[in-house]
C-alpha cells in the first residue's frame, strides 16, 4: 500500500506534506493543482530522472506535456476526465521523455479532498513499466505465433505478424522485416510490409548485415545509414520510407548458427537504450522458435499426410481435400490407377522400385495439362488416386490421354520399364460424397484388374451388381462343395468324316440349393480366386470316373473323357499321384481320361509342364492344350510339349469366314499333323463352319451344331440310343 493512499489530512500544510512524502519515495511524483487549471505544482526527482525534463520545464505545464505521435489519446482524455472527477485511477499510457524516448508509464491518480470534500490537489505516481509491457507483449505475441501455427496458418504469414506487432509495440515509427537464409546463406526469403523493395536490392549487401552481425555477435545498430557504408545500396529504401537508422539482430537456430536476420529500420534518428536492445534480443529467438515449431508441424504433417516412400500425398490427406471439395459444391472425377506389372516391378527392383514407379506415374500425370490443378496421392501400396475439380465432359480419359503416361519408358535404377495401366474411374458431386465416389471407382478399377493390357472401366451400377454377385457366389460356395453340388455337363467331340461320337468334354456346373442353376463365369473365377478351383476339378473328375466304372460294369463301351485342370491343380506336387490313385481307385483304365490345359496356364514353366505331361503320358493319361492360339507363345510350347490334341478356340472358329483368320486355321490344323497330334475345333455353330473346317483337315468339333452340354443320364439316353439304331441297322 503506498503512503498517499486513505490520506486524510487538514487543509493547513497539506501541499508541504505532500511534497514531502513525494521527496521520500521512489516513484516518479507528480503533485497537480486543480486551483490552477490542473497544472503541475511540484515534481520529485525521480520525476525528472524517468522523464528527462528539468524541474523548470514541468512547473506550470500539465500531464499532456508527455504525449507524442503514437500515444493514445483516447486514453489520455479518460485520465484527464478522471483527474477533474477527483476519481482514483490507475493506467498504462504510452508516453515520451524529452529527449522523443517512448516508454510505458504506468499512472496512478491520487486525489487529495478537505475536511469539506473539495478537492485540493492531485497527487500522479507513475513507473515506466516498458520493460515489463515489452515481456507481457512478447508472450503475448508469442502466444499468438503458437496459436497460429498450431491452426494451420502458413509461415509467412506468421513472420509478418510478428514484423507488425513488433512496429506497433516498440513506440516508434519504424519498418521491420525477417531475412531467412540456408544452410550456405543463400537468401531463402524476406517478410514483412518492405519485402519487395528489399528483394531488388543486392542480396550481398543484405547479408552483409548479417556478417557483420557475427563479427560482433550483436545487434547491428546503424543510427545514420546516410552516414554508413551501406547508404548507396539503400538508397531506394531511404529515399521512399525516409530511413534515418536501421538496427538488425541474427537469428540462431539452436545450435548457434545464423538461419536469418531481424531488421528494423526507423524513420527518425534512433540510437537503442539498453531496454530496447533487450527487447530485439527477445524478438529473435521467438522468430526461431516460430520456425523450429513450424518444421516440427511440417513433420508431424509429412507424417501424417505424406507417404514417406513415395513422397506423394497420403490417402488421409487425399480423404481431407476430397471432402472439402465435395463440401464445397465441386463436381468432378476421381481416377484410381495401378500398373499391371507392379508385383513383378516388385520381384525384380524391391519395394523401392514400386515406390518409384508411382512417383514417376504421378509426375506424368501432373504434367498433362488438364491435370495440373488435380490431388494425387498413393492409395494402396500398388495404386494411386487422383481426383479432379474440371468438369466430367472434360475429364473423360480417352485412351489417347491413358496413351501419354505411357508413351515413354519408366526408369528404375536406369533400366527402362514399360507399363500397362488399370484405371477405375468414377464420379462425385454434391451428390456423391467422396466415400461413395473412391468406392465406386475401387469397384471399376477391380473390373479392370481382371483384362489384359491397359484398360479404363467407368463405374456404372452393372459393376455393383457383377460384384453383389460374385460376393454372393462366394458365399455359397463352400457349401455347395460340402454339399457336393458341383457336377459335369458332358458335350460330345465328333469325328467331322464319319460323324460319330469319339470322345466327350466335361464342363463344370453348379446348382446350388440357394442359387439355383450359377454360370460358370460367375464361380470359377471366385473358385480361381479363394484357390479353390482345384476342389471343383476333383469334384468334376470323381464323378466322371463314377459314370465310366458305372458303364464298366455295365459292359457298356467306354469313352474318353477330357476334364479341364486348373493352374494350380496342375502344377501342385501332388498333382500326378493323386490323379493315378483316384483313377485306379474306381478301376478305370487311365487311357480313357484327358487332361485338358488351358493355353494360359503358365506354360512358360516349360520344364516343369513338360515333367508333368511325360509323367502322364507314360501313365497312359493324354493330354491336350485348351484354348490354342490365344495366348503369346502357343508354337513355342508345342516343339517341347507332348500333347496329344489341338483345341482351337471359338474365337477362331467365329470368324473362319474372314480370309486371314482361315489361313490361321489351316496353319494349326497342318501343323497338328506336323506334330501327330489330333487338331479339335471349338464352339461349330453352323453348318458352314463344319463343312469348312472339314474342308481344312479339321479331325474334329465341338459344339451346337452337333450336341449341347447334357447331363450324364441325357448322355446315357443318347448312347443307347445310337446303340439301337446301329443294330436296327
Amino acid at each position: 500500500m503506498n503512503e498517499f493512499d486513505n490520506l486524510s489530512v487538514s487543509d493547513e500544510g497539506l501541499y508541504d506534506w505532500l511534497c514531502q512524502m513525494a521527496r521520500q519515495i521512489d516513484l516518479a511524483v507528480a503533485i497537480i493543482n486543480p486551483n490552477k487549471g490542473y497544472t503541475i505544482e511540484f515534481v520529485n526527482q525521480i520525476f525528472t530522472q524517468t522523464t528527462g525534463y528539468r524541474e523548470d520545464d514541468v512547473l506550470g505545464s500539465t500531464l499532456s506535456l508527455l504525449q507524442g505521435p503514437l500515444t493514445d489519446m483516447l486514453n489520455e482524455n479518460s485520465i484527464q476526465e478522471s483527474i477533474e472527477n477527483g476519481l482514483t485511477f490507475k493506467t498504462s499510457s504510452f508516453h515520451y521523455r524529452k529527449d522523443g524516448y517512448a516508454f510505458w508509464n504506468e499512472v496512478r491518480h491520487l486525489p487529495m479532498f478537505n475536511q469539506q470534500g473539495i478537492l485540493q490537489y492531485c497527487v500522479i505516481i507513475m513507473k515506466d513499466v516498458t520493460d515489463s509491457m515489452n515481456i507481457e507483449s512478447l508472450i503475448e505475441l508469442e502466444r499468438e505465433v503458437y496459436f497460429s501455427l498450431e491452426t494451420g496458418h502458413p509461415l509467412e504469414n506468421v513472420l509478418r505478424n510478428i514484423c507488425k506487432s513488433v512496429e506497433i509495440t516498440f513506440g516508434k515509427k519504424c519498418h521491420c522485416s525477417i531475412v531467412l537464409v540456408d544452410e550456405n546463406d543463400r537468401m531463402i526469403n524476406i517478410y514483412g510490409e518492405m519485402w519487395k523493395d528489399l528483394k531488388e536490392l543486392d542480396e550481398k549487401v543484405l547479408l552483409m548485415d548479417m556478417k557483420d552481425n557475427r563479427k560482433i555477435n550483436k545487434p547491428l545498430i546503424l543510427k545514420d545509414l546516410e552516414q554508413s557504408i551501406y547508404h548507396e545500396a539503400y538508397r531506394p529504401i531511404i529515399d521512399k520510407y525516409r530511413i534515418v537508422s536501421m538496427w538488425s539482430q541474427p537469428i540462431l537456430n539452436s545450435e548457434e548458427k545464423t538461419i536469418g536476420l531481424f531488421t528494423m529500420y526507423f524513420e527518425q534518428r534512433a540510437e537503442p537504450k539498453t531496454i530496447e536492445i533487450k527487447f530485439m534480443n527477445r524478438i529473435a529467438p521467438i522468430v526461431t522458435l516460430a520456425l523450429k515449431y513450424f518444421d516440427q508441424k511440417s513433420a508431424i504433417h509429412r507424417l501424417a499426410f505424406c507417404d514417406v516412400a513415395s513422397g506423394l500425398n497420403n490417402y488421409e490427406r487425399f480423404k481431407i481435400i476430397l471432402n472439402d471439395f465435395t463440401a464445397n459444391q465441386s463436381m468432378g472425377h476421381l481416377y484410381i490407377i495401378e500398373p499391371g506389372e507392379y508385383q513383378n516391378i516388385i520381384d525384380l527392383y524391391d519395394r523401392q522400385g514400386g515406390d518409384e514407379v508411382l512417383r514417376q506415374l504421378a509426375n506424368r500425370i501432373q504434367n498433362i495439362p488438364s491435370f495440373a490443378d488435380s490431388i494425387i496421392a498413393r492409395y494402396t501400396h500398388s495404386a494411386i488416386i487422383v481426383a479432379t475439380r474440371l468438369s466430367l465432359r472434360e475429364m473423360k480419359i480417352p485412351p489417347i490421354v491413358a496413351e501419354q503416361f505411357l508413351s515413354e519408358p519408366y526408369y528404375i535404377d536406369g533400366k527402362e520399364v514399360y507399363l500397362t495401366l488399370k484405371i477405375g474411374t468414377s464420379s462425385f458431386s454434391s451428390r456423391i460424397n467422396y466415400i461413395e465416389a473412391v468406392r465406386q471407382a475401387d469397384i471399376a478399377l477391380s473390373s479392370a484388374l481382371k483384362v489384359t493390357g491397359t484398360v479404363i472401366k467407368n463405374f456404372n451400377m452393372s459393376l455393383i451388381e457383377s460384384v453383389e454377385q460374385e460376393m454372393n457366389v462366394l458365399a455359397h460356395f463352400a457349401r455347395g462343395l460340402k454339399n457336393s453340388e458341383f457336377f459335369p455337363m458332358l458335350q460330345p467331340k465328333v469325328n467331322l468324316m464319319t460323324g460319330e461320337i469319339e470322345s466327350f468334354e466335361a464342363l463344370a456346373r453348379w446348382n446350388s440349393t440357394d442359387l439355383g442353376v450359377v454360370s460358370p463365369t460367375l464361380f470359377i473365377p471366385v473358385a480361381e480366386n479363394t484357390g479353390n478351383i482345384y476342389k471343383v476339378d476333383l469334384e468334376i473328375f470323381k464323378k466322371v470316373l463314377l459314370w465310366q466304372k458305372q458303364r464298366h460294369d455295365a459292359g457298356l463301351k467306354l469313352y474318353q473323357v477330357s476334364i479341364n485342370i486348373s493352374p494350380s491343380h496342375f502344377y501342385n506336387p501332388a498333382f500326378v499321384e493323386s490323379s493315378i490313385a483316384l483313377i485306379e481307385s474306381y478301376k478305370v483304365d487311365p487311357k480313357f481320361i484327358k487332361f485338358e490345359i488351358t493355353e494360359s496356364v503358365e506354360l512358360e514353366n516349360v520344364i516343369r509342364a513338360k515333367k508333368i505331361i511325360d509323367e502322364l503320358q507314360q501313365l497312359g493319361i493324354e493330354t491336350s492344350i485348351d484354348d490354342f492360339g490365344v495366348g503369346y507363345s502357343s508354337l513355342s510350347y508345342l516343339q517341347e510339349l507332348p500333347f496329344k490334341e489341338i483345341k482351337i478356340d471359338k474365337s477362331f472358329v467365329d470368324n473362319l469366314a474372314n480370309p486371314r483368320m482361315n489361313a490361321v486355321i489351316k496353319t494349326i490344323i497342318q501343323l497338328s499333323d506336323n506334330l501327330n497330334m489330333v487338331s479339335v475345333a471349338e464352339g461349330i455353330e453352323t453348318e458352314e463352319q463344319h463343312l469348312e473346317l472339314k474342308r481344312l483337315g479339321c479331325q474334329v468339333g465341338q459344339g451346337y451344331y452337333y450336341y449341347k452340354p447334357m447331363l450324364i443320364e441325357q448322355i446315357n439316353e443318347l448312347l443307347n440310343q445310337q446303340l439301337k439304331t446301329s443294330f436296327s441297322k
